[in-house]
């Protein structure tokens, strides 16, 4: 696993830009912090955030889009059409976790508080993805599904993207029960020792980077291709992490645009 640099940016509303990613020069690409948490229509301060962040990142306040996630394994591709779905409006998309694009200046959003949000770049056919990938998700290898869609519907190859596993509960904090081993077979039945962690009895501690990991590389993405910013939310008092605080309503913004 690669690790990559974040950039802090301190602004109305502080957040984390992934070098790897800008540094290609054809996206931006961020998550926030704890000082703002109202991300999901209707919650709070959530429009004043968005075009603060949109004044930021320099696009339009109407050209954000996002899903209402239940913790599927389904991408959904969107285009200018859909601006505002999730954000400005209510979204009728409730089945979707994962977002993809090829339209420029089109902001890619996903909400997250322990959950692994997961960035997709293709550099060479220029197509980005946001993936939402609680424990449910990475079960259900929605990163495959994200990385399938980008080439089956845009001509992708699958050697040439780029993926960046955000900040989330890491293996050393995530406690989970044993049951859900039963729900990781399906897709990591070999790999079930690598990725769930005896803790106690019947208590692991779950690796869902190193699930996603497997789950990239399985699917074509090449390990040198695969990167990580390296942070726990349950450790990093600045990051959103339910386990930590119990909020259900605190969240961080993780995002990607095209340029």
């Amino acid at each position: 696993m690669n690790i990559t640099p974040v950039t802090f940016c301190e602004n109305e509303i502080n957040f984390n830009t992934i070098d790897v990613l800008e540094n290609t020069g054809l996206v931006r690409a961020f998550f926030t912090t704890n000082k703002h948490t109202d991300y999901k229509y209707p919650n709070g301060s959530w429009l004043s955030n968005y075009k603060t962040i949109s004044n930021l990142i320099s696009i339009s306040e109407n050209s954000i889009c996002a899903t209402h996630q239940t913790h599927t394994n389904n991408v959904l591709i969107m285009t200018k059409d859909d601006s505002g779905e999730g954000i400005t409006k209510p979204t009728s998309r409730t089945d979707y976790d994962g977002i993809i694009t090829n339209e420029k200046n089109l902001l890619l959003c996903s909400y997250e508080a322990d959950c692994v949000p997961v960035y997709f770049l293709d550099p060479v056919k220029k197509v980005v993805a946001m993936v939402h990938s609680g424990w449910k998700g990475t079960a259900k290898a929605i990163c495959k599904t994200a990385v399938e869609k980008m080439c089956g519907n845009f001509g992708c190859d699958a050697k040439d993207v780029i993926a960046v596993i955000g900040p989330h509960a890491c293996k050393e904090c995530y406690e989970v029960g044993k049951e859900l081993t039963e729900e990781f077979k399906i897709n990591f039945e070999k790999e079930l020792d690598k990725i769930f962690i005896p803790f106690t009895e019947d208590k692991y501690k779950l690796d869902m980077q190193g699930a996603i990991e497997i789950t990239l590389t399985e699917c074509g993405v090449l390990s040198k291709n695969i990167y990580s910013v390296n942070r726990c939310t349950i450790e990093s008092s600045d990051l959103c992490s339910y386990r930590r605080t119990h909020s259900k309503t605190e969240h961080m913004l993780t995002a990607i645009v095209l340029k």
